[in-house]
């Protein structure tokens, strides 16, 4: 009898224990289901399409951004035809992000109208991916830019070279060309082209080698940057009145583009402009006991361009001969010292004092050359106080004007 009793018990616990864990299942399950539900309060991630059209020659792509911590390795993107593109899915938010082609030249998107300075002197497009808004092809030309840009890559003899022009053709005003410093692209110009294309039509660029534009085929001189120069622009169609900007290096190509074709340059603005005869000068100080204890390639004008400095006579000849009855405006950084390193600090002030003297020559090459001193800039003067560019182009338009 008891044996009895304990066997019902036995049976009695095992049903309850099964009802129970079933229901444990049951609610585990649910809990399990439940989970994988998805939150209606986290916005759902949206593909997007990123394209760089145009680069049959590239051998590879990526992208890189705030997307994936700026890895150029991370996001490769494939080739069709002669398109590069990768799809991704995003959170909505906004993104920072540039594409890097064959591992070394970082442009920005061309065919994307959002841009923003990083800070430090670069600008990165920008997408901002909204939620429930997927964006299927970014970076098309007729939904992200103005009807009157131009963005185009142009074949100028066996490679092709970028170019990005903004802003109405106005009737009687001369077309703006801007040319970035050593080793800069065209994007050293983003943040004002804009502002400049409110009163003239403008045309910034990249030259062989950097940016959006293909490795030039021949040996990089500054009078191939100029022939390179005048084909792209005869390509692009902006005319025969230029008024040309350069910065740094540009402030040698745009001379010397204009001693090439006086008749097509109108007016001219230097920004901070390096001048043919300043390395020779500064180097000329320098003992030859000091020379020997830096490496050879320490005291040797480099640049990821690629460019042979060592050009022939004809070229020395032009920079030094040319002059120009144009507006004129010469653009000098207050702050923007050669700081030579170490054993060549004590030679500080004599290099300062080469590179105004320099300065003052660029302004007596026109007899309507004009100074003006960017008291709080540094080199890259368009940063620092772009205003002051923006009021000389503005300044050496309306003289053309005048001229006429």
């Amino acid at each position: 009898m008891t044996i009895a009793i304990n066997l019902r018990s036995f049976i009695v616990s095992c049903c309850a224990c099964l009802v129970i864990g079933v229901l444990a299942v049951c609610y585990f399950s649910q809990s399990i289901s439940e989970a994988q539900k998805p939150d209606p309060t986290i916005p759902s991630p949206q593909s997007v399409l990123f394209i760089l059209r145009d680069h049959p020659n590239a051998k590879t792509v990526a992208l890189a951004g705030t997307l994936n911590d700026w890895n150029p390795q991370s996001t490769p993107m494939t080739r069709k035809s002669a398109d590069w593109s990768v799809t991704i899915k995003l959170t909505p938010d906004t993104y920072r992000y540039k594409f890097v082609v064959d591992k070394e030249r970082w442009t920005v998107d061309p065919e994307n109208s959002q841009t923003e300075d990083d800070g430090n002197g670069h600008i990165n497009s920008v997408v901002v991916v909204t939620p429930g808004h997927p964006l299927a092809n970014l970076g098309t030309i007729s939904s992200k830019l103005k009807s009157t840009s131009f963005h185009r890559r142009l074949d100028v003899g066996g490679y092709k070279l970028y170019i990005n022009c903004e802003g109405p053709v106005r009737k009687g005003t001369p077309v703006v060309v801007m040319d970035s410093g050593m080793g800069n692209s065209s994007e050293s110009w983003l943040g004002i082209q804009p502002k400049v294309a409110e009163f003239a039509r403008v045309c910034i660029y990249d030259r062989a080698g950097l940016g959006n534009s293909d490795p030039s085929i021949h040996t990089q001189t500054t009078t191939q940057m100029a022939l390179d120069l005048r084909n792209l622009l005869a390509r692009t169609g902006v005319g025969d009145r230029l008024v040309l900007v350069g910065h740094s290096l540009g402030g040698i190509n745009v001379r010397l583009y204009a001693s090439m074709y006086p008749k097509e340059v109108v007016g001219m603005v230097l920004v901070d402009s390096t001048h043919e005869e300043q390395f020779a000068r500064m180097d000329a100080l320098i003992p030859e006991d000091i020379k020997k204890q830096f490496p050879p390639s320490a005291l040797v004008l480099m640049s990821n361009e690629k460019i042979d400095f060592t050009e022939n006579s004809e070229r020395r000849d032009r920079l030094a001969k040319w002059h120009a009855d144009i507006p004129l405006i010469v653009l000098t950084a207050a702050n923007a010292k050669p700081d030579p390193p170490g054993p060549l600090a004590y030679l500080d002030p004599q290099f300062e004092q080469i590179r105004q003297d320099l300065q003052q020559d660029l302004v007596h090459r026109s007899a309507k050359g004009k100074q003006i001193i960017a008291t709080k800039s540094g080199h890259y003067i368009q940063h620092d106080e772009p205003e002051l560019v923006l009021n000389a182009i503005r300044e050496v338009i309306d003289a053309t004007r005048k001229q006429k």
